[in-house]
């Protein structure tokens, strides 16, 4: 039974902090404290997105993701001790009901997200330089 429903923002604090967590876990080569500078400004976009989706497992959130106007995915974020269990797959399949394109961004230093999302279909579409951290990113495309 899925666990995935619409965010209610009285549970911001809970889902910024698992984003920090998992930000920092997935993304060890972007120099130390990158991500606590953002936190601001990534509360601000994620939070105020189009669609954002949390997953639950009893009263804790333990997996979230956001879908702007432009059905880009603005990040999916499963909590390092629930990863590798299906969740995000859960949470991407989910997210094909409900969008028939959707588009997505990872490093490319990030093998095992760029090997998830190619296993959930996405294909490579496009690359561009983080601009604030010089890193290189793939934009990658699915649809029905």
């Amino acid at each position: 039974m899925s666990n995935i429903e619409l965010l209610n923002k009285s549970r911001t604090y809970e889902v910024m902090d698992l984003w920090l967590r998992t930000t920092t876990h997935s993304n060890s080569f972007v120099e130390n404290n990158f991500w606590e500078k953002y936190y601001d400004v990534i509360k601000d976009k994620y939070i105020e997105e189009k669609d954002v989706y949390i997953y639950t497992e009893g009263d804790k959130v333990i997996a979230f993701t956001c879908v702007n106007d432009a059905n880009m995915i603005a990040g999916l974020f499963v909590d390092p001790e629930y990863q590798n269990k299906g969740i995000g797959t859960e949470m991407i399949e989910f997210l094909k009901l409900k969008y028939p394109i959707l588009h997505i961004k990872t490093y490319a230093l990030n093998r095992k997200a760029l090997a998830f999302a190619s296993k959930a279909g996405f294909i490579i579409d496009g690359a561009e330089r983080h601009e604030h951290n010089n890193e290189v990113m793939y934009t990658m495309l699915w649809s029905r």
